[in-house]
């Protein structure tokens, strides 16, 4: 079976102490995966997520999607593919649902359908009224930054989200909310021409079982 992700020989620019902090990483991806990255602080787990989206520079490696390596030219359709949630989420101006619009008006994802229900319907599961979709992004608290990135995410329908620290940000209740949903949207994917994993980056033991069905140490 063709890995939904497969890295090869992944070498950072950046480095410490003279050494490359990602030196010749490799792993691959399958369907309904949940890979958790594991290691000590500083040990390049955030680094690692950047650089599978290509937003930190690779000295070399390679990255291929459903077997097809990642030219320079094909990193915008591949992040339509790939969504990459920091642990401090990428806002637009404007208010909570133009947010949401936004991303659609790119070519990228012009063959995506904006679904409202869709949206109240996780607002809801996160016990937000609709009124929240009225509120300015740049005013949001860290946590209801992290819920509205989430949400952006998955109404963009990729086969892979890279999440650092996501619930870094949230209550505990909203916090276990963000897990199960997560989970969810993996196991949801059983049609064959729906593949769908995810790499999660965190400190705590707990989540880390709780999410993870594999795990990488860095």
């Amino acid at each position: 079976m063709t890995p939904l992700l497969e890295i090869k020989n992944l070498t950072s620019q950046i480095t410490r102490e003279g050494r490359p902090l990602l030196n010749a990483v490799s792993f691959s991806l399958n369907k309904s995966d949940r890979l958790v990255l594991k290691g000590a602080s500083g040990s390049g787990k955030s680094l690692l997520l950047r650089s599978l989206i290509f937003l930190d520079p690779l000295s070399s490696g390679e990255v291929f999607l459903n077997g097809k390596l990642i030219a320079p030219k094909e990193v915008p359709h591949y992040r339509s593919q790939v969504i990459y949630l920091g642990q401090k989420p990428s806002l637009l101006e404007g208010t909570v649902q133009e947010n949401f619009e936004g991303p659609f008006l790119f070519q990228i994802h012009q063959n995506k359908k904006y679904d409202r229900q869709i949206i109240s319907h996780y607002l809801s599961i996160f016990n937000l009224q609709d009124s929240f979709l009225n509120q300015s992004a740049k005013l949001l608290s860290g946590g209801e930054a992290q819920i509205m990135a989430l949400i952006r995410a998955l109404i963009l329908q990729p086969q892979i989200l890279l999440l650092d620290e996501p619930t870094a940000s949230l209550d505990k209740a909203r916090g276990d909310i963000f897990e199960r949903e997560i989970i969810r949207w993996v196991q949801e994917a059983t049609a064959e021409e729906q593949k769908r994993s995810f790499i999660w980056v965190t400190h705590q033991k707990e989540q880390a079982l709780k999410m993870g069905t594999s795990f990488l140490s860095l």
